[in-house]
């Protein structure tokens, strides 16, 4: 079911009624985004029913050290892996949600977007102040000097589907991955720029996130199950520093009793509607004013 075809009920639409108010009355607003936003674009959760860690073990697959021994005594593992992991990014589009997030940006009613995703879909939707806090899959960073270079979409797709030769299972596994991700300038081998288990977020991406939720009045969060620290702990501490809490998610989580408002809707739907709602307001704030001026 698209969208905008969605009918929402007397009750959600007050909630979102009060939700524009509250962003209509702050003077900086961020969107804090998780797994939840994505998922409608056909981007499976990693956990949760049905999620990708349900299939291969986080212990092993969610880290690099647990990659690399599963990659010398099966790496026929890795390779299931890579492909259900990636297969969704490579094709995936941005749906209602981020493209709601984009417009109300571009509208002035939101500062920026922090993400907890990493398939770059802000970024299509039009997105421009974005903090990606675990990095970006269509990235590639250099294991010696840590340049960073953007990876076109394509080149993922077009690595997941290369036939292997069984023979040089592994071989052609770095290959591969050095297809994709390419060489530095400096020489290094590269990998994807992303965070895994027990790795660091990037830190100036990650304090600045922090500073623009630190000074925001107003922040949003959709679809994040707020269970993944640090980046859990950033709508947290927005909270303690003032800031007023609207929560879109279906399910309750752990952000839920620090909520203003909590939307019981996917994000798209209720994102969808919040930009309507509000640009239909300013419209008419501009139209009395016009007919003001002319009186």
């Amino acid at each position: 079911m698209r969208e905008d075809s969605v009918t929402i009920d007397n009750g959600h639409l007050k909630l979102i009624g009060k939700a524009c108010e509250l962003i209509a009355n702050s003077h900086t607003v961020v969107a804090f985004t998780g797994a939840g936003v994505s998922s409608e674009s056909g981007i499976s959760v990693f956990r949760g029913s049905g999620g990708i860690w349900q299939k291969f073990n986080p212990a092993l697959y969610g880290n690099l050290p647990g990659l690399a021994l599963v990659f010398i005594l099966n790496p026929e593992r890795i390779e299931a892996f890579v492909r259900e992991a990636a297969s969704a990014f490579a094709v995936a589009k941005p749906n209602s949600a981020h493209e709601s997030i984009a417009k109300l940006e571009h509208a002035g009613f939101i500062s920026g977007v922090i993400t907890q995703n990493v398939d770059n879909l802000h970024r299509e939707a039009g997105s421009l102040n974005i903090f990606e806090v675990h990095g970006n899959i269509f990235r590639a960073r250099c294991l010696k000097c840590g340049a960073r270079e953007d990876l076109p979409k394509r080149r993922l797709l077009e690595n997941i589907t290369t036939k292997r030769n069984s023979s040089l299972k592994r071989r052609e596994l770095l290959r591969l991955l050095d297809k994709y991700t390419g060489r530095c300038a400096c020489g290094g081998r590269r990998r994807p720029d992303i965070v895994m288990f027990g790795e660091p977020l990037p830190r100036g991406i990650f304090r600045r996130a922090m500073e623009l939720a630190m000074k925001c009045d107003c922040i949003i969060a959709a679809g994040t199950s707020a269970i993944v620290y640090p980046a859990a702990s950033i709508p947290e501490y927005a909270v303690r520093k003032g800031a007023t809490l609207i929560e879109i998610n279906p399910e309750r989580t752990g952000l839920t009793p620090f909520a203003r408002l909590w939307i019981p809707l996917r994000a798209s739907v209720a994102l969808g509607e919040i930009f309507k709602q509000l640009t239909g307001k300013a419209n008419q704030r501009a139209g009395k004013a016009r007919i003001s001026a002319k009186a």
